[in-house]
């Protein structure tokens, strides 16, 4: 845009709050009133900006609704890259990269990069979980199902260290509330540096089971087998599930002093939720 006859500065670009920035040919400025107006655009006076629209929130994660497949269900705010094939599935929002086939299922906010497969009524709560639904006794999402969650870390001592889902920060399985979910986590540590030789490893299988109160207090039952023991692979290594938080779990493992090690968990869940509480 070239400088209207009269004025040192034009607009520049419009930000996605719908403010429009100025510049001098060089530098961004704020423009009064009078230079805002002469281009066409409306002065907030309480927020002394100029700008091309009124920022609506709501309508602006409308827009981000977008490059979505939504035959058979909705996305609510802030869903992106997302199929939905099937009748009444929901994304709830603030999700990317999602799958969902079949019926009646829903992906919980902030939920990336997962996939519920097929049946009806399934739910999912973690980051890239695979979910196949178990029908929910054709009353509620999430009461039955099975379920697949990848976890993984690095540790260099014996510190007993909680695995991360899909590796990202402070992201574990998130519990739910009047539940008992079976797990079966076959457990990998791979030595890549420190104390003995890069490329041992150690291979822990945990199975068992979990109940969840209402209140989200846990009782673990399980059982750890070492599939390949220290004697032939010189990592004396070990894996629990056990509570992170008030409302995660996941593995929790322990390696070797003064070795690097690099740990995977497969995680296999069978969740069986009740509405009654307990």
């Amino acid at each position: 845009m070239e400088f209207k006859k009269g004025y040192t500065i034009k607009p520049k670009e419009v930000l996605r709050t719908g403010e429009i920035r100025f510049t001098d040919g060089t530098n961004n400025v704020i423009p009064n009133q009078d230079a805002c107006e002469a281009y066409g655009y409306t002065y907030n006076s309480a927020t002394a900006t100029c700008n091309a629209f009124s920022y609506n929130s709501t309508l602006n994660n409308k827009f981000n609704n977008i490059f979505n497949n939504t035959s058979g269900g909705g996305t609510e705010n802030g869903t992106k890259n997302t199929i939905l094939n099937g009748q009444e599935s929901v994304t709830k929002g603030n999700n990317f990269n999602n799958i969902i086939n079949g019926e009646k299922h829903q992906i919980e906010n902030g939920v990336n990069n997962s996939i519920i497969l097929n049946g009806i009524y399934g739910q999912a709560k973690n980051q890239s979980e695979v979910v196949i639904a178990g029908g929910g006794f054709n009353e509620k999402i999430g009461l039955s199902q099975v379920s697949f969650v990848q976890q993984s870390n690095k540790t260099l001592d014996a510190t007993e260290t909680a695995l991360l889902t899909q590796y990202l920060p402070l992201t574990y399985i998130q519990k739910v509330a009047n539940s008992v979910i079976g797990f079966e986590a076959n457990v990998i540590g791979i030595n890549y540096g420190g104390e003995g030789e890069v490329g041992e490893y150690g291979y822990v299988q945990l199975t068992g089971a979990v109940k969840f109160t209402n209140g989200l207090a846990s009782t673990y039952h399980q059982t750890s087998t070492h599939i390949v023991t220290a004697g032939q692979s010189g990592m004396n290594i070990s894996a629990e599930m056990k509570d992170v938080t008030a409302t995660s779990f996941g593995v929790h493992v322990t390696g070797l002093a003064g070795t690097r090690i690099q740990w995977t968990a497969s995680i296999k869940l069978w969740q069986n939720q009740l509405q009654t509480t307990f």
